[in-house]
């Protein structure tokens, strides 16, 4: 061997050196870029075991339809088997986690500890088909969606077309409501009469994510769905109403037509056709909400924003309408992608996790954030972090929730 080769050999393994001590410094070598594979009910996923994917709390999500959880210590656990699973929130407590079971006609609202445990259904949506000569026929059958805690830990909110059993154009007809409503059940007594909080238009789906502001139990958030006045574009906002509205006012408000409804919600956003806000998250403070936002065809954005003050009192009121959309200038935009959605705060309001898509996948995602002390602004602080590689496994439409 000459001298020339010998030292071309020598560069080789020098920088084959340098490579692999590279892939250590960037927690890249040996595991997957720095995910450890871990089994939970039966699945295994990678979870990714470097200091920047260290946070304090749990982050509830589901994959497979199970339930699981994830802490901060890069530890995963399984809460269900078995079952369908959807949209897990722990109580402020801590006591409980709610979700939704999903079944093939119907679903249930259901609760049990939030260590795991025995499974309570408070609500079953499960009914039958009834025949209707001469008519289609009518289910009883009921879908339930999205519970989100009250702060006493005593009262869900959640969404359900029950709305389809009371109203319509005659007996033995499916209901001319099948839009989602909000809706509240006390835990402790969930065969008491529930209250209606936030009502929909006729047609294209109604209401999602629906939650209250911290410390103002009196305020509820959630994204609204219609059609415009020419029943050709969507429009998608987010709403904010006074959670006793509908009760303190009986036969005041009610479901209808766009453009014909009686609502006590004030918008948000604009209403302008295809534009579309939704999957409003509050922070922990009530004083900030991060939201998705529709950017073109193919990308999506976080965005935070303010909180609009004193305008669920007179939602109807030309000056509040406006008072109450003048935030929304203030967005600003902390992160996009092909598809980026559900953020979840961190119990201390400087960091969320969000499902984000990456190589033909859904994982979860934490990015953390800064607050402007005087502008109240937020940025966002380095890179996201993946906290899952699931290998398609996580349940993209399934809300994960951030606790302590």
């Amino acid at each position: 061997m000459t001298m020339k080769q010998h030292k071309r050999w020598q560069i080789v393994v020098l920088l084959l050196l340098v490579a692999l001590s590279l892939q250590s410094c960037l927690g890249i070598g040996g595991g997957n870029n720095g995910f450890q594979t871990k089994s939970t009910g039966g699945t295994q996923i990678g979870v990714n075991q470097t200091d920047q994917a260290i946070f304090q709390g749990k982050i509830y999500f589901t994959l497979n339809r199970s339930l699981d959880t994830l802490d901060g210590k890069h530890d995963i656990k399984n809460l269900t088997r078995r079952l369908d699973v959807r949209d897990p929130a722990v109580s402020p407590d801590g006591k409980w986690v709610a979700f939704i079971i999903r079944h093939l006609n119907y679903s249930d609202l259901a609760i049990m500890p939030s260590n795991g445990g025995t499974i309570r259904i408070l609500l079953s949506g499960n009914g039958q088909f009834v025949a209707n000569p001469g008519f289609a026929p009518k289910s009883t059958h009921n879908w339930y969606a999205q519970p989100s805690w009250g702060q006493d830990s005593k009262h869900l909110l959640f969404l359900s077309d029950l709305a389809k059993s009371t109203q319509g154009p005659g007996p033995g007809i499916n209901a001319f409501l099948l839009d989602l409503q909000a809706f509240e059940i006390s835990i402790e007594n969930p065969k008491a009469t529930l209250q209606a909080i936030a009502y929909a238009n006729y047609g294209d789906g109604g209401n999602r994510d629906a939650s209250y502001r911290p410390h103002h139990p009196d305020q509820v958030i959630y994204t609204h769905y219609a059609y415009d006045t020419t029943n050709t574009k969507q429009v998608i906002q987010l709403f904010l109403e006074d959670a006793n509205a509908i009760t303190n006012n009986p036969g005041k408000y009610r479901p209808g037509a766009t453009g014909y409804e009686f609502d006590p919600a004030v918008a948000l956003t604009p209403a302008t056709p295809d534009l579309a806000n939704l999957q409003p998250a509050f922070s922990p403070d009530g004083n900030s909400i991060a939201y998705v936002r529709r950017l073109d065809a193919t990308h999506m954005g976080i965005f935070v924003m303010p909180v609009a003050e004193n305008v669920t009192q007179n939602p109807n009121d030309p000056a509040v309408v406006k008072k109450a959309l003048a935030p929304y200038a203030k967005s600003a935009l902390l992160l996009s992608g092909q598809y980026i959605s559900q953020p979840a705060w961190s119990p201390d309001g400087t960091k969320f996790a969000y499902i984000g898509y990456n190589n033909n996948t859904f994982d979860l995602w934490m990015a953390n954030v800064s607050k402007d002390a005087k502008s109240g602004k937020y940025t966002i602080k380095g890179t996201p972090i993946q906290l899952t590689d699931t290998g398609g496994k996580l349940d993209a439409d399934s809300r994960p929730f951030w606790t302590p």
